[in-house]
């Protein structure tokens, strides 16, 4: 039996993080979905060890090793990077950079060639591509104009977070025929059960344009004439979620992501994509999830993230009341919401007591949203709902429960500087208030995102309120950006953006600049709860820990030379597979 729908995963022509291997759930998901209404689904997916590996030459990959460690320790023989030293090692550096990204971009073009005949020969009817910023999206155009090229009766679908965000935009460069918003399980069986019934890609487009106007085919962005629509959005229900099938987790990280919740409980924050993405906020049946960690478990896995971007207290309290009824034994992080009042006396005892239960089930590392630290820009201009107090009274009461316990907890909270003020606090101010909060808080990381006025918030929608100037090449600019923390933001590409007088480089320039405050005052920045839970199971301890952690993987990312990635991956995998072997004694 031939394929009907072939699932690739897009990626950049190097890595980005340490936990870009993790187990693919998303496309694990739609595949076991759509394989139970009875379609044959292939999942090619290239975010492996072994597929960075073959873009760059081992030699030329050392070399750039060698040359990253020089310019981040700032020293060679002993020497500070001045003057001779320094015009030399400098150049090197970026001449060599260059030459990797052209022998980077040269193999992978050759890759996605041979991947478009594989797919030609398939017999497949519909390529669908879960799609990513930057470099992953490049690629995932560069494989759909082969196909186009090769195999043009393939209907191509774009997927993944690209599409949930961008909508309309994904289709205006015609590259992909389709594209799938939010849930896509039942849009892609819908659009396989019409290519059973058509003799060729025209037909099956324009009965697909016929179902998607009728509102029998929800959930997709599709070209009408000459306009570009979007369907009535399917309501997501975090209970209808498949547990995903994993056929091969070779170079894969032994991490499994499990959907909790789908959407927000607040939904009301000016900047956030989640509440456009899933209209309505539902949250999974405690015992489902459990049951799915099982199924898990029963395949050596033993650490988990839980995807909720506003798992609320009580139901993840209800998941780990039965985590320790079962007597299961696992690891995971999760988001976590800063509680409102949370420096009311009662308010604060339960949740310290929620955590301390959360704790001795496993919870190891949480993400929770600071913003800011005032409560005027927290109020008006990031319409969080919440005070810098409430903030600062749930990272203490996660303390007092980690402590309580005599368990390890990570925290990360996130910042988004700089951000509209509307002339309430100068720059300056704000600053010093997110360093204060910081200081109250004292987490073990702390991420400085720029402000993002992505389409569909508010901070989109009511721009000049806030402040943003938005050339109409913005939103396509954002489809292809490259946001890659460790280059220089001189070297960034410029986005055609203004925020309050400042142009998008001077905000990024600003946003780094808190960032270096809070490192020059011991603060570990730009790790993730993902990435705690790598470092933790592979033995790193403590800030330094932390602060080894990111320079090695820095190093790996710079240099595109991922032996310490990959050696940290065995490592995770080993942890993983023993606390599933816990459970089964």
């Amino acid at each position: 039996m031939s394929v009907d729908l072939i699932l690739w995963n897009s990626i950049a022509k190097r890595r980005r993080s340490p936990s870009d291997t993790f187990l693919e759930n998303g496309l694990g998901m739609l595949k076991t979905y759509i394989e139970k209404q009875g379609f044959k689904v292939e999942i090619v997916d290239w975010a492996r060890s072994e597929y960075w590996k073959k873009l760059t030459p081992r030699s030329l990959s050392r070399l750039n090793r060698f040359l990253s460690e020089k310019l981040l320790s700032r020293q060679v023989s002993g020497l500070s990077i001045t003057g001779l030293l320094s015009k030399l090692i400098i150049p090197f550096f970026f001449i060599s950079q260059e030459i990797t990204l052209v022998i980077q971009k040269r193999r992978m073009n050759v890759m996605l060639q041979k991947f478009a005949e594989f797919i030609r020969d398939s017999g497949c009817q519909v390529l669908g591509i879960k799609t990513w910023y930057g470099d992953a999206y490049v690629n995932a155009i560069t494989l759909a104009n082969y196909v186009k090229m090769l195999a043009p009766e393939i209907l191509i679908v774009a997927g993944g977070p690209h599409p949930s965000i961008y909508r309309e935009a994904i289709l205006e460069n015609d590259v992909f025929d389709i594209a799938v918003t939010g849930e896509g399980e039942k849009a892609l069986t819908y659009i396989l059960a019409l290519a059973r019934h058509t003799l060729s890609k025209n037909e099956l487009k324009e009965k697909i344009v016929s179902e998607a106007s009728l509102g029998n085919l929800k959930n997709i962005v599709y070209r009408n004439d000459d306009s570009i629509k979007i369907s009535i959005l399917d309501e997501s229900d975090a209970n209808k979620k498949e547990i995903p099938t994993y056929d091969n987790v070779d170079g894969k990280t032994l991490i499994h992501v499990v959907v909790d919740s789908l959407g927000c409980q607040w939904g009301k924050c000016n900047f956030c994509v989640h509440s456009c993405i899933y209209p309505k906020h539902t949250i999974r049946n405690p015992q489902s999830v459990v049951d799915e960690i099982e199924e898990m478990i029963s395949k050596g896995i033993g650490i988990f993230r839980f995807a909720g971007s506003s798992s609320s207290l009580a139901h993840v309290q209800e998941i780990a009341r039965l985590l320790e009824k079962k007597e299961i034994s696992i690891t995971y992080s999760m988001f976590a919401l800063s509680e409102s009042r949370a420096s009311d006396q009662a308010i604060y005892s339960r949740i310290v007591e929620s955590y301390k239960l959360l704790v001795r089930s496993g919870l190891r590392a949480v993400f929770i949203g600071g913003e800011a630290g005032d409560d005027r820009i927290l109020h008006h201009m990031m319409g969080k709902g919440l005070i810098v107090d409430d903030i600062s009274a749930t990272i203490r009461a996660m303390r007092e429960a980690s402590f309580e316990e005599g368990l390890p907890l990570d925290i990360g909270l996130s910042l988004i500087y700089p951000s509209p003020t509307m002339g309430i606090i100068s720059l300056e101010e704000l600053k010093t208030a997110n360093i204060k909060l910081v200081e109250q808080t004292n987490p073990d990381s702390v991420l400085v995102n720029p402000p993002a006025p992505f389409p569909g918030v508010l901070w989109n929608k009511e721009r000049k309120q806030f402040g943003f100037e938005l050339d109409e090449s913005f939103t396509r600019e954002m489809l292809e950006y490259d946001y890659v923390l460790y280059k220089p933001t001189s070297l960034w590409p410029d986005i055609k953006m203004n925020l309050e007088g400042m142009n998008f480089k001077q905000i990024l320039e600003e946003c780094q600049s808190l960032r270096k405050s809070l490192e020059g005052r011991g603060y570990v920045t730009e790790v993730t709860d993902e990435h705690f839970l790598m470092m933790r199971a592979a033995g790193y301890k403590g800030k330094e820990g932390a602060r080894k952690f990111k320079k090695e993987s820095l190093l790996d990312i710079i240099s595109s030379d991922y032996r310490w990635i990959t050696q940290l991956e065995k490592t995770v995998n080993q942890e993983s597979r023993a606390q599933a072997l816990i459970n089964a004694r």
